[in-house]
């Protein structure tokens, strides 16, 4: 038994409904290092690390930490261990603030010291490099700022091992920049990061060590020094994958979305987009990059009817090729879907705004079209269909 494992997984297996989604899975995590475990959609990292983090319990197999056989029936008891996992889907109460948020659940005598909360909070993120403002309610921040969030909050419990589930899914180029500058800082700071993805770049990146799955198994583990994007392709899909991918121009471009002086002003009275334009062109992917707070966000809202323009801007949608527009400025989205428009929005929040948690992928779908059923019953059959 090696002394510098922080966490040592020996021969886990977890089936659901006789599927295994882990089988007989081996893995090391030492102290002081950034380990990505990489692999495909479907190979039963997180559902690996739900069982690390107690969310799962193994059907076999044991889990060390710090060298002593453990079992971990909960996340309490995870926490109890120095365990904590930031998922992708963020566990936050929305119209509570940072500090509330982190010293939530947690056990205390007498009034709480809020002033001294926020303090210790400010404290944590000022050690590690995070910018957060503790005062500030869940639902004013960004997303980066909900995972700063999520973050801090396992640090404040004493967590020495983290766990983050795709953290840069959903986070900009400088965002996954100033992530990865705070979990080095963590690593030097003598814990144990470990970070499920499937983005080879990223894991070439920070990480020290990558560890793959696949189909439920484990492959290997292996030095970020001595690996290539192309090594990990391999190990992760079980052959050899060209990574080269074809751009070719689109054929015969024709507009199919032109905005045109595009200007928008938040609550506050300051101006959040100030004359943006463009083309969107069919047969396109249009990238628009942008730090968080950049306006990227409202700008998309904005197309989609969500998020207020002035009315000198403009948004046209051309269908076809006739080269008659739609206007869209000033409609709300049900005005823009009953015009005929394909337009779809799906935002950067997409547990949060875009679908309701505790409904099923049926119910989600008939958000839109509950209006169609007849006699005040609702028709399922056609989204069960699709």
């Amino acid at each position: 038994m090696n002394p510098v494992n922080a966490i040592e997984l020996i021969d886990i297996t977890k089936t659901f409904g006789g599927i295994p989604a882990n089988n007989k899975v081996c893995l090391q995590v030492r102290w002081g290092e950034i380990l990505a475990l990489l692999g495909e959609n479907g190979s039963g990292k997180t559902t690996l690390m739900n069982i690390l983090a107690g969310i799962y319990f193994p059907d076999s197999g044991k889990v060390l930490v710090n060298g002593s056989e453990v079992t971990i029936l909960s996340p309490k008891d995870a926490y109890d261990l120095g365990i904590g996992m930031i998922h992708q889907h963020f566990k936050l109460v929305d119209n509570m603030t940072a500090a509330e948020n982190i010293i939530l659940g947690l056990k205390g005598k007498g009034r709480l010291d809020m002033k001294a909360i926020s303090a210790k909070v400010r404290e944590i993120g000022e050690k590690y490099g995070f910018s957060i403002n503790p005062d500030k309610k869940i639902y004013d921040m960004s997303v980066s700022e909900k995972q700063t969030v999520e973050i801090i909050k396992v640090l404040y419990r004493g967590a020495r091992i983290l766990i983050l589930d795709e953290p840069t899914a959903v986070l900009t180029t400088q965002e996954t920049d100033r992530l990865f500058q705070v979990l080095k800082n963590m690593r030097d700071d003598g814990k144990s990061i470990i970070i499920i993805t499937h983005k080879l770049q990223e894991v070439l990146a920070v990480s020290d060590r990558v560890a793959v799955l696949r189909k439920g198994e484990y492959v290997g583990t292996v030095d970020t020094r001595d690996a290539t994007a192309q090594s990990l392709t391999e190990m992760m899909v079980g052959r050899a994958v060209s990574l080269n991918i074809e751009r070719p121009e689109p054929v015969n471009p024709v507009p199919r979305l032109v905005v045109k002086s595009i200007t928008s002003y938040n609550d506050e009275g300051y101006k959040i987009l100030d004359n943006v334009s463009f083309t969107a062109y069919g047969g396109e992917i249009l990238g628009i990059a942008g730090i968080s707070g950049c306006g990227q966000k409202e700008l998309l809202e904005g197309i989609a009817g969500i998020y207020p323009v002035t009315p000198d801007s403009s948004i046209e949608y051309y269908p076809d090729d006739s080269g008659k527009p739609t206007e869209l400025v000033g409609k709300r989205p049900m005005q823009i879907r009953k015009l005929g428009v394909a337009l779809s929005f799906v935002p950067e929040d997409r547990l949060g705004m875009g679908l309701v948690g505790s409904m099923d992928i049926t119910d989600n779908m008939m958000l839109r079209s509950y209006l169609k059923g007849k006699l005040g019953f609702t028709d399922r059959k056609p989204p069960r269909k699709l």
